[in-house]
């Protein structure tokens, strides 16, 4: 799981982390920047692909970002566990199972991180976010009330639970600078009797101009409110189902 030091589980419920940096504008060029990046990492990630879809962007003076559509360049390992995608002033850098440790996925952070900025020489930063993604299996005989410490109350005049549900819930930290964005909604995975509940932690930074460009420091302390919060999430016995590991 996404752990500091000292913490690390052998059966993590951690399937996707991804970290993604937003830019006012670069310096450079936009299709500059995608043929200059690739030759600095075409040897460990070979595989490219363009997509399009929906994305968020916070427009000036706003706080609200707005939807809007977007190409991205992604850029993947040859086992497809790590992901690099490239966008208008957009840089995500993705992890996919196994993910070994907060301290590595740093460094992997950290090195794409410089490389882009030597490629396309960004100007401030627009938005931060640091996102976990956890599937946390329920048995038929367990209700959410055992497994989760956050979650619903559902009134008695209602004969069942709620088929799908989604719950999302928003809170503030470092006096409004940052906001953590907890969801919890159901996923059945195929070909499966087992329900599984997707959890997700999405810290994100609100107001740039409070971190005064450290942004590694600001994710280290992403990090360890999103590990924390993971933790106050789930009952004792499931986190003990995971099996800690000393490091």
């Amino acid at each position: 799981m996404f752990a500091t030091k000292g913490i690390r589980f052998k059966n993590p419920p951690l399937i996707n982390v991804l970290c993604e940096f937003r830019f006012r504008e670069t310096a450079t060029i936009p299709n500059i920047i995608l043929g200059r990046f690739y030759e600095q990492i075409e040897e460990d990630f070979p595989t490219v692909e363009t997509h399009r879809g929906i994305g968020l962007q916070t427009q000036e003076g706003m706080l609200d970002p707005t939807i809007v559509m977007e190409e991205r360049t992604q850029f993947a390992n040859r086992d497809g566990t790590r992901r690099i995608q490239l966008g208008a002033g957009l840089l995500i850098i993705n992890q996919l199972k196994p993910y070994r440790d907060y301290i590595s996925f740093r460094t992997f952070i950290e090195n794409t991180l410089e490389t882009y900025r030597k490629v396309a020489k960004p100007k401030a930063v627009q938005r931060i976010g640091l996102k976990y993604v956890n599937l946390i299996e329920v048995k038929n005989n367990q209700t959410l009330g055992e497994v989760f410490n956050i979650g619903f109350i559902i009134p008695s005049m209602f004969k069942s639970f709620p088929n799908p549900y989604l719950l999302n819930m928003e809170f503030d930290y470092s006096d409004g600078r940052d906001k953590l964005i907890i969801a919890l909604s159901q996923n059945r995975q195929k070909d499966s009797h087992v329900n599984a509940v997707t959890l997700d932690f999405d810290y994100v930074l609100n107001i740039p101009e409070g971190i005064n460009d450290n942004l590694l420091e600001w994710l280290d302390e992403a990090h360890n409110e999103i590990e924390k919060a993971f933790h106050a999430c789930l009952t004792e016995s499931v986190l003990n189902s995971f099996e800690f590991e000393d490091v």
